[in-house]
């Protein structure tokens, strides 16, 4: 389970739109699928905007 604060994937469908948006290179792509390194991660929410499907969510 993920916890407050963090960007997860739920039901990515590879659409392509948050590549390369990421400006710390947080972001990046398993099989098509987005994945997130929370280490790397600022929180500048930029994949959450960009994707039309929802599927980066922001846990608060």
């Amino acid at each position: 389970m993920e916890t407050a604060g963090f960007i997860i994937v739920l039901g990515c469908k590879k659409c392509g739109k948050c590549d390369g948006v990421c400006e710390t290179g947080a972001l990046t792509h398993v099989d098509g699928i987005a994945m997130v390194d929370h280490e790397k991660c600022n929180l500048c929410m930029q994949c959450v905007k960009v994707c039309p499907n929802k599927a980066l969510v922001y846990l608060d």
